[in-house]
């Protein structure tokens, strides 16, 4: 039997799912950001959403200028520049191609985060995310019912 959730309220979702709408949304808002291609080879097909600051420093994790939209084999499985396959081939076509993104990256390689990820952390981000993406696209990554409650005054 699957663990349930335990839920906020009954308006709000369990914090864990919480996490997942906003990576759902920020993935979505990184492909938009790029205009759905790779800019590595130009695929605009099986695209994924790389963090270049690991999503595990919570700072960055949901922050646009962190992310840009690799296809598949670019992402994961080119031998020469995939970030997850040569993270300094990777390091120095970002560097020669997107030197302010690359720039950026630098400035930012161990951001420190000293709130706490609670569900108001995650709704805020939700909340922020919500203008980068089309209102259908927000309404099926977080449900009607969830949309409606962040509408409340």
């Amino acid at each position: 039997m699957a663990k349930r959730r335990k839920r906020t309220n009954s308006q709000v979702p369990a914090k864990g799912r919480l996490r997942d709408m906003a990576d759902s949304l920020w993935s979505l808002a990184v492909k938009i950001d790029w205009g759905h291609s790779c800019p590595m080879c130009g695929r605009r097909s099986n695209l994924n959403s790389h963090h270049l600051i690991p999503r595990s420093y919570t700072r960055t994790r949901y922050s646009l200028p962190n992310g840009i939209c690799l296809c598949s084999h670019c992402h994961q499985f080119c031998p020469k520049q995939a970030p997850h396959q040569h993270g300094e081939g990777f390091r120095q076509w970002l560097e020669s191609a997107h030197p302010n993104i690359a720039q950026w990256m630098r400035d930012n390689v161990h951001p420190e985060f000293t709130g706490t990820t609670n569900a108001d952390y995650y709704i805020g981000q939700i909340r922020r995310l919500r203008q980068y993406v089309e209102p259908e696209d927000f309404s099926r990554i977080c449900g009607v019912r969830f949309e409606a409650y962040l509408e409340m005054p």
